[in-house]
């Protein structure tokens, strides 16, 4: 089967730098036989033309001393600070501060170390207060920014 000679007008599947999926394009401009210049049908961007390239299969297994991530896989926190941040919620809440715990309010202003009761993520401790209007807090299932008063 012969394949249409393309042109300027033409509609080409390409890789859109502005929606980062494949989607149809129409031609701009050409160099030779391939699209130089393409617009998006989807978001009327215009950019360089990408090719479509076949998907590469999904690595899992470790290689050469770095770690592989799956393919649509979230981020997850190093398992390390986790675990430390875990240990150190663990050590203050048997320190018996929950009854001096604070409502967490956003129009509040707090101090380092002080202790806060989320109605949504519970017992929690300031690890850091960060100017202009943001607290960090550990709680049992992390470490949370959240904001606050000055």
């Amino acid at each position: 089967m012969a394949h249409k000679q393309l042109s300027a007008g033409d509609y080409v599947e390409s890789r859109c730098t502005r929606c980062r999926t494949v989607t149809n394009h129409t031609i701009i401009a050409m160099v030779g036989d391939t699209p130089a210049r393409v617009r998006c049908n989807t978001c009327a961007s215009d950019h360089k033309y990408y090719p479509v390239r076949p998907a590469a299969p999904a690595k899992t297994a470790k290689t050469g001393g770095e770690r592989a991530k799956r393919v649509g896989e979230p981020r997850s926190t190093s398992r390390s600070s986790a675990g430390a941040d875990q240990e150190q919620w663990l050590r203050w809440s048997q320190e018996g501060v929950a009854d001096q715990a604070i409502p967490y309010s956003m129009e509040r202003a707090y101090a380092f170390r002080q202790a806060v009761n989320h109605p949504l993520f519970g017992l929690g401790m300031v690890t850091a207060v960060l100017p202009p209007n943001k607290v960090e807090i550990l709680f049992a299932g992390g470490k949370k920014l959240l904001r606050c008063k000055t």
